[in-house]
């Protein structure tokens, strides 16, 4: 029952801000004192158990529990290089505010259940930040904890009127729409593009973009050439897909560096060549691939600057409760690079 009571459940018992009752029971800001014993009272009444877990003292002394901030990640995006340039910024950024933060890890289980991460029962962290795909429920569940949280991404259906919490994207579908346009301006007609069952909103933007640059320069959607565009078409699905083509389009678009590096490899299998048979683009410049496929053309998504950004945005959501979500869009620059320039027309 505990878990259902949300600070906004005692700001509007007691007639006062959700801002103030944040305050109060994080012990922070400027409260008097009657206001805060007030607010105590309350929350252990109505069965707000966190209460008893929380030992906030001030936001800047690093010695204190509250002190820890959360990212949260799906179990499946945890250990790649990518998410780890993340991690990185934000614990460097979190440094230099006096605080330290923990990872946490959910499956798919935890998702599904809505359970939040189990170090959560003995402290609850001062703020929350989510990175990659988690389903809308699980956002939600988050939002009525009553912790502070910025999301990095979030589900598919959400646009940015209907945010839930401050939000930080990429500008995916800016991006994708412009390099789209590049290939049609440098003469391709049928057009590819790979990505899978569209979960989170990144991804559909940059669907959105693709589709947007076609409408635009009155090309049609070549569904033949149109991978993960609806629910049933996971990555694993990638390479028997591009293997079973017998026709081909003369360029991809792929949603992410990741699956561009499977559609290449696949391409190679059955005797086609990057880019002398087919233009081939992804998106993030992802470390991972730095090395090993240095010549795709792609987009930064800055996930570096999005760590340290995502912490400095957490930070003023903490100091700012009731203060409207905002959704945060970082541009970014395209790199192109042999594997779209190299495509010669015939």
């Amino acid at each position: 029952m505990d878990m259902q009571i949300t600070t906004s459940d005692i700001a509007d018992k007691l007639g006062i801000s959700r801002g103030t009752v944040s305050k109060a029971l994080n012990n922070r800001g400027r409260i008097n004192e009657k206001t805060k014993k007030l607010v105590q009272k309350a929350a252990e009444e109505m069965g707000y158990k966190k209460l008893k877990l929380r030992s906030y003292v001030g936001t800047n002394n690093p010695a204190n529990a509250n002190n820890a901030l959360s990212i949260i990640i799906r179990d499946y995006q945890f250990g790649g290089m990518y998410w780890s340039v993340f991690a990185k910024s934000f614990e460097e950024e979190a440094a230099r505010k006096g605080y330290k933060f923990m990872t946490n890890i959910i499956d798919a289980e935890d998702e599904t259940a809505l359970r939040l991460p189990k170090s959560f029962s003995g402290s609850l962290p001062a703020g929350i930040v989510t990175i990659g795909p988690i389903n809308e429920a699980y956002y939600r569940r988050l939002k009525s904890s009553g912790i502070p949280v910025v999301f990095v991404d979030t589900a598919h259906n959400i646009n940015d009127a209907e945010v839930i919490g401050d939000t930080l994207f990429s500008c995916n579908r800016e991006h994708v729409y412009e390099m789209t346009m590049h290939l049609i301006n440098k003469g391709h007609k049928q057009l590819g593009f790979i990505g899978t069952d569209i979960s989170c909103r990144s991804f559909y933007q940059r669907k959105e973009g693709f589709y947007d640059a076609l409408k635009a320069s009155s090309l049609k959607v070549i569904d033949k050439y149109i991978f993960g565009a609806g629910a049933g078409e996971p990555v694993v699905g990638i390479r028997e897909w591009v293997t079973s083509l017998t026709v081909f389009p003369t360029a991809f678009v792929c949603v992410n560096d990741y699956y561009a590096a499977i559609v290449k490899s696949s391409l190679n299998e059955i005797g086609k060549d990057v880019p002398r048979d087919i233009a081939l683009c992804g998106y993030d410049d992802d470390p991972r691939l730095s090395l090993s496929y240095p010549e795709l053309t792609t987009v930064d998504s800055q996930v570096g600057y999005m760590g340290r950004r995502a912490m400095q945005k957490l930070l003023w959501r903490i100091d700012n409760p009731d203060a409207p979500y905002e959704v945060v869009k970082i541009t970014s620059q395209i790199y192109y690079r042999h594997s779209t320039e190299g495509y010669v027309f015939n």
